[in-house]
């Protein structure tokens, strides 16, 4: 556990995972003191976190950095077939065998093979689950190369498939993991602005994983969500709501 001094106590968080070399999902924040502005100057004193790298649990496979497997999964939509006409596509069976074939070459292409198997959770949503030995690499630091994975998989029914269907790609228990990542980060992001008094930015996200951190925090009385920027840039905004009364 290590303290951070800063004029503001967002300012004094960024310090620390600066030092840290770490993102804001991987610490636990504890405000020491929230600071004082003085009066011209005098009395003036900063504000003060503690940050604690959080523990992680035995089960989790702590995915590496893959840039280079991002490039390959890049490289490889050349091979991607080529899009069909509205008039030309297959019907749905054959576009979810179609996909699973793609997205199985594209795994073998980044060196991560991986076996397929398709579930539908409703008649639209489709949950491809990979099963590979090499599942660090597959997901890719913060979920990068999965959530490629799935937006070329996605791509690929939006242009094969008669009906419109929502992929979600899963390897091991990833998912589930990151959806619990997910909460304790609005979480605790929340009560930072409560504490601070003022809007805190999430680190840009996809749409699916943007709604959850939305959905999580919608009943809450004491802040408010929205996204701003744009798409692959686009974050999360928590803010305080105004006092009544």
């Amino acid at each position: 556990m290590a303290t951070f001094e800063g004029s503001t106590i967002q300012t004094a968080i960024q310090k620390g995972l600066t030092h840290l070399n770490l993102e804001r999902d991987a610490v636990n924040v504890e405000v020491v003191s929230e600071g004082r502005k003085g009066f011209l100057g005098l009395g003036r004193k900063p504000a003060i976190v503690s940050l604690t790298a959080l523990t992680v649990p035995a089960k989790t496979v702590l995915p590496p950095v893959v840039k280079p497997a991002t490039d390959t999964v890049a490289a490889a939509t050349v091979e991607q077939p080529q899009q069909m006409t509205p008039a030309h596509k297959h019907d749905d069976d054959q576009a979810l065998t179609a996909v699973t074939a793609y997205l199985t070459a594209m795994a073998t292409a980044i060196d991560a093979p991986a076996s397929l198997a398709v579930q539908r959770a409703s008649k639209n949503r489709l949950t491809i689950q990979l099963t590979t030995e090499k599942e660090g690499l597959l997901i890719g630091h913060h979920g990068k190369t999965i959530n490629a994975l799935q937006y070329l998989g996605q791509v690929y029914l939006n242009h094969h498939a008669h009906s419109k269907f929502v992929l979600l790609l899963n390897v091991g228990d990833y998912r589930e993991r990151r959806n619990g990542i997910l909460a304790r980060l609005a979480d605790k992001t929340a009560r930072e602005a409560i504490a601070t008094g003022q809007a805190t930015l999430l680190e840009p996200m996809p749409a699916f994983e943007r709604k959850q951190i939305h959905a999580h925090l919608a009943d809450s009385p004491h802040v408010a969500t929205f996204s701003e920027g744009d798409e692959p840039h686009r974050y999360v905004v928590i803010a305080p709501k105004p006092h009544v009364g």
